[in-house]
């Protein structure tokens, strides 16, 4: 009796995960090595050795290390029973809605003291298979990390090695074959944007993208520069002329209220030759009285033998200025001290 576990598949179970990213099939195993009886009685065996315990090397290099329980007690905590198909159909063919049916159910996982036991309720496909012996070996799917270690098991398949000294196993390259599998539906996309039929090939997609390079007319490309530029440029000039409207209402309006006069005209407007100077200026003069009326220096020198006295703004403008008392005398028409 099947259990009510629900079918198991990769994005369910592990979303983030690409089948490219450490999935790795595996044959060593005989399916009859754990019940040598079914074979000669021409049923499926009940339970199957699915990975040895700890770590071995498989026949194309790769080293890996297998903790039997760890996967067991995964099993239990998912609660999905695992698919057994044959050829890896379910990593190869299920991600691209094709037909990858199971040939049997493993419902359970066992850590014993040569490694990782599994029961198996056989549909009749698998045991029509089995009994046909074109596919008696057993190939897990494994995730594993970096180093090797497996922490997950994702299916296992039926697949045709014809003896332990097989040289070349049949899915021992599952990550590559899935990397091509995963890269096709990436370069249809690519050639469908480029006007390209879906089944043309990586090279006829990079001469596509070499000549998008002359279907640009420098002409129009120059043209497009061009109008950045002059946008660019009269942005710019009627920045400049806001701000010279700003320091003219400025000045303006300190000479007409007596904080300034005029000879200090030209100071404060080289003063305001940036935004930060405007805005000190500006705050400069909210500071300011009317105390130049009654000077009696509105448009001329000092009277002969007279010393001007210079007032505290004097003084603050001689301190933005960077000038010395005499230099601002000169500058202003007064006598100097």
């Amino acid at each position: 009796m099947m259990t009510n576990r629900q079918t198991l598949t990769l994005s369910c179970l592990a979303p983030d995960a690409g089948l490219s990213d450490t999935m790795t099939g595996l044959t060593v195993l005989d399916a009859y090595l754990a019940d040598p009886a079914a074979a000669a009685t021409k049923t499926g065996p009940e339970w199957i050795k699915v990975a040895p315990r700890g770590k071995f090397t498989a026949r194309d290099g790769r080293q890996f290390d297998v903790d039997p329980e760890l996967l067991a007690a995964r099993f239990v905590t998912d609660g999905v029973d695992l698919p057994i198909d044959v050829d890896h159909a379910t990593v190869k063919k299920a991600m691209f809605g094709e037909s990858a049916p199971a040939v049997g159910w493993i419902s359970k996982l066992e850590a014993r003291a040569d490694g990782l036991y599994a029961k198996v309720e056989w549909l009749q496909a698998g045991l029509d298979v089995l009994t046909a012996r074109t596919h008696r070996y057993i190939s897990p799917t494994l995730k594993h990390d970096d180093n090797g270690k497996a922490y997950w098991i994702h299916s296992a398949a039926l697949v045709a090695a014809p003896a332990a000294s097989m040289p070349a196993v049949a899915s021992a390259d599952l990550t590559s074959q899935t990397t091509q599998l995963r890269e096709k539906p990436m370069l249809k996309a690519i050639a469908a944007a480029l006007g390209l039929s879906e089944d043309a090939s990586e090279a006829s997609c990079l001469s596509a993208l070499t000549g998008l390079k002359s279907r640009i007319d420098p002409a129009i490309h120059q043209e497009a520069l061009t109008k950045v530029q002059t946008l660019s440029s009269e942005l710019e000039a009627r920045n400049k002329a806001d701000h010279q409207g700003k320091v003219e209402v400025l000045l303006e309006s300190a000479l007409a209220a007596k904080k300034i006069v005029p000879a200090q005209r030209d100071q404060y407007a080289a003063l305001c030759a940036t935004n930060d100077g405007l805005a000190q200026v500006t705050a400069l003069f909210g500071t300011m009285t009317a105390t130049l009326a009654a000077s009696g220096l509105d448009g001329k020198k000092d009277p002969a033998g007279q010393l001007a006295t210079l007032s505290a703004e004097d003084r603050e403008v001689m301190k933005m200025m960077g000038q010395t008392e005499e230099e601002f005398r000169k500058a202003n028409g007064l006598t100097a001290a």
